[in-house]
């Protein structure tokens, strides 16, 4: 996993709770916190970092994730703004997650192994399907809410199948608050 990712979760840690809470969450992942954005990293690694968040502060593992994901999504857009400065909504960018944006990533990042986004337009709503090998669905739903409100938009998002819950992917409908569909 590319360390950028590790980057932007300590961003989220430090902004939510302190930099100390870091250094606290470092100590029970029992990891060495030292990660560089352009740096591979041991799944395993973030899973602990994750599952020590978790603890401290008192969250399933899925709502850290989710958490991540929201705050998280404006320090990514800070950190590579050219992968977000030419998109117009929320919509747009989840569109292109596999056409434009994960095809930028891996030549910034070579070597990063991105999840793969299908989406189909259901009236108001955009169905999305998450396939990954890490099954960070609840990272990728954060992630959706969090670029919602970067383009000033409230989103929910219904997840109707799940990995983790026997399918082979996860599907989700995203559309913004209120929209009726």
């Amino acid at each position: 996993m590319k360390g950028l990712l590790f980057n932007v979760v300590e961003d989220v840690v430090i902004e939510a709770f302190s930099a100390d809470a870091w250094d606290d969450v470092l100590d029970v992942a029992g990891v060495s916190g030292s990660y560089t954005s352009l740096g591979s990293y041991r799944d395993a690694d973030l899973f602990a970092i994750v599952q020590a968040i978790a603890e401290l502060a008192s969250l399933s593992v899925d709502d850290t994730l989710k958490l991540a994901g929201r705050l998280g999504f404006k320090h990514l857009a800070r950190r590579s703004p050219a992968l977000v400065e030419p998109i117009d909504g929320w919509r747009e960018l989840v569109i292109s997650l596999d056409g434009i944006i994960h095809p930028e990533v891996r030549k910034v990042y070579p070597g990063a192994e991105v999840p793969g986004f299908a989406t189909l337009e259901i009236g108001d709503a955009l169905q999305v399907t998450y396939t990954s090998q890490r099954g960070l669905c609840a990272l990728a739903e954060g992630l959706m809410r969090g670029a919602g409100a970067w383009f000033g938009r409230e989103l929910s998002v219904e997840h109707h199948s799940c990995v983790h819950r026997g399918a082979d992917s996860c599907v989700m409908l995203v559309r913004e608050v209120g929209a009726t569909g």
